[in-house]
């Protein structure tokens, strides 16, 4: 369902409104430097700098998972609904009750099991930053939080479907 939030274009970017989109943003130019920094490295000086991959494959998880709080949120997510726009409505509410329990579930699973590996990675560190691996996977758990809480503030399968601008190409 995609839902239209037109206030969200007034909201600072560094707000906690918005602190999902702030970590994307922060996470992209994570991984823009690293990769540069990497390249400059491996071509200018003697030994390359081994830490850089590593850094940028974290942050790229982070931007993934960051990125699909703030696609909850604002409902840009692909919905592909001919076959369920061609049934009854009774049918199109169970569907869309359906698909909020699903979802609903499976942020939660999504982010206890983020958290279960948090956990029991958290004396296991990486090879070059030596960085504890709770830092790859705790943040994925807050995400996955995130994506659940997003859904359920957002899609209302008890409420009439709300539409975009259907001109938009997006």
């Amino acid at each position: 369902m995609e839902t239209s939030h037109p206030q969200e274009e007034t909201v600072p970017l560094l707000s906690l409104r918005r602190a999902d989109e702030a970590i994307g943003v922060v996470a992209l130019i994570v991984i823009v430097f690293s990769i540069l920094w990497g390249v400059v490295s491996r071509y200018i000086f003697p030994q390359p700098a081994a830490w850089t991959y590593e850094l940028a494959i974290m942050a790229f998880a982070y931007l993934v998972f960051f990125g699909a709080v703030a696609g909850v949120r604002l409902g840009t997510h692909a919905a592909i609904d001919v076959l369920v726009t061609a049934l009854p409505d009774t049918w199109q509410k169970a569907i869309a009750w359906f698909n909020y329990l699903l979802l609903a579930v499976f942020f939660l699973v999504m982010a206890a099991l983020f958290a279960w590996q948090a956990w029991t990675s958290r004396q296991v560190h990486t090879i070059a930053l030596d960085l504890s691996r709770s830092l790859s996977y705790g943040p994925l758990a807050l995400a996955s939080a995130g994506m659940f809480i997003q859904h359920l503030i957002v899609e209302r399968p008890w409420t009439g479907r709300v539409h975009r601008n259907v001109e938009s190409l997006i």
